[in-house]
């Protein structure tokens, strides 16, 4: 009897989901390839249509604006784009080890100590503003003790390499791409500030799309340990997703980590933190609260 109930409860499932069709928005193959990779993309009850930003601003505008149901981000251009109104919820998280500052090579930025009266390149309300903001505080430095310069990924790699800025403080594969192409250094390696790296749904997504959302959450979540587990073969995915040289792609697996986080409490812990940062910042108006950019129902699910 029980496993028949299993049984008509499955069947339910897969004929809601056989009609749904989940819009994703990714960055740089954020999840796309690693469940690729992975073989989570194969027999979904439901469609799964991915869109490719460059970063999360343009990805959270879209989310805004209801042209996507989920999307890849990092908690710190959450926390920006809650604050400004946004009805989006974290769903899933994955420690992410993969942000930098870097610097063109042979320069005497060494150290977040470094950056006092430096200009550094970035994306406003992005993680790694964010994580400049918690290497000065580290280094017991004020957040205005740096001249931000605000532009896109590319852009500001760009900027350090014909000497516009003194340094860029970005993400994978940027980070990676600079080493490997102009001999960029790390002066700040994001490994020593843990992030959250979501995946997150809009308000009308998870009322009219749960199910859905559930099941690709746990598909990403599979795909995630996979990865970690077997960094060349998603390397050799993301290389030929996003056009990456091996070595670059590599490195970029490697930085990032993208392991699975399942306690709630240490991503509540992590996104106040986050919020904290853009608070004292000035970026952001106090009394932005964690579970207002989490839905914790999620975690609890098997």
């Amino acid at each position: 009897m029980k496993k028949l109930v299993l049984t008509l409860c499955f069947a339910a499932f897969a004929s809601q989901a056989a009609a749904t069709e989940l819009v994703v928005g990714d960055q740089k193959g954020n999840a796309r390839a690693v469940m690729e990779a992975a073989g989570q993309l194969s027999n979904l009850p439901y469609e799964v249509k991915w869109y490719e930003f460059p970063n999360a601003a343009p990805l959270l505008e879209s989310l805004n604006a209801s042209h996507l149901d989920a999307g890849l981000v990092g908690d710190g251009p959450l926390s920006f784009a809650v604050a400004s109104g946004a009805t989006i919820k974290a769903i899933q998280a994955s420690q992410y080890l993969g942000n930098a500052i870097i610097v063109k090579k042979g320069s005497s930025i060494k150290n977040a100590a470094d950056l006092k009266g430096k200009k550094i390149a970035t994306v406003k309300g992005s993680s790694g503003q964010n994580l400049v903001f918690n290497a000065l505080s580290k280094a017991g430095l004020p957040a205005d003790s740096v001249h931000f310069v605000f532009t896109t990924p590319a852009e500001a790699t760009l900027a350090l390499d014909n000497g516009a800025v003194d340094a860029v403080a970005t993400w994978e594969p940027y980070v990676s791409f600079a080493l490997a192409q102009s001999g960029a250094e790390i002066a700040v390696d994001g490994d020593a500030f843990p992030v959250s790296n979501y995946l997150v749904a809009t308000d009308r997504a998870i009322a009219d799309k749960r199910p859905a959302l559930q099941d690709f959450r746990q598909r990403l979540i599979r795909a995630r340990e996979w990865g970690v587990a077997h960094p060349q073969a998603y390397a050799e995915g993301i290389a030929k997703l996003l056009r990456l040289p091996d070595a670059v792609a590599l490195s970029k697996v490697k930085r990032e980590n993208n392991a699975p986080v399942g306690d709630v409490a240490l991503v509540r812990q992590r996104q106040q933190a986050a919020i904290d940062t853009f608070t004292q910042s000035g970026l952001i108006k106090p009394g932005l609260k964690a579970d207002a950019v989490i839905d914790a129902s999620f975690f609890a699910q098997p």
